[in-house]
């Protein structure tokens, strides 16, 4: 993401630098990364806060949904459960989202979040779909450099 300020972008995605990197329809896959600095952590600002952690896995399985079905529903989460397998830190992260399928009103989705190729936590989602107003958000806030792959 550009360091330029975006007022349609959430205060939190932008402070943690939040970037999606590759988005794949033929897997139904989604690569994001973001930068958290001390500020998502506890510990002196050594370890990222799980709820931050839990923000970044979910971020990704909704852009991924919101992607997936052109901007026509909006995925409001169900339910989120997290593991956390690894603590992490104030550093470059990678969040590798995936669908495991999209119904009329539900999407079930799974995330992994990484860190220095170290698996930290994972996720799995269940959405609801509800009617979405705005078609281009994705690419004109937190998508600009996207790699798209059909």
């Amino acid at each position: 993401m550009t360091k330029e300020s975006n007022k349609n972008l959430p205060a939190y995605l932008e402070k943690m630098n939040a970037e999606i990197l590759e988005l794949n329809f033929k897997t139904e896959s989604l690569r994001m990364s973001f930068n958290p600095d001390e500020f998502f952590c506890h510990s002196d600002g050594t370890i990222l806060q799980g709820g931050f952690v839990t923000t970044m896995l979910d971020a990704s399985m909704a852009f991924l949904v919101m992607q997936l079905l052109d901007f026509k529903k909006v995925p409001l989460s169900i339910d989120i459960n997290v593991n956390f397998l690894s603590s992490g830190g104030p550093k470059f992260t990678i969040a590798e989202a995936k669908v495991i399928k999209i119904g009329k009103s539900i999407a079930f989705s799974s995330a992994e979040l990484f860190q220095d190729d170290v698996l930290i936590a994972t996720a799995s989602s269940s959405i609801k779909l509800k009617d979405f107003i705005s078609k281009n958000w994705l690419n004109n806030t937190i998508g600009k450099n996207i790699k798209i792959i059909k």
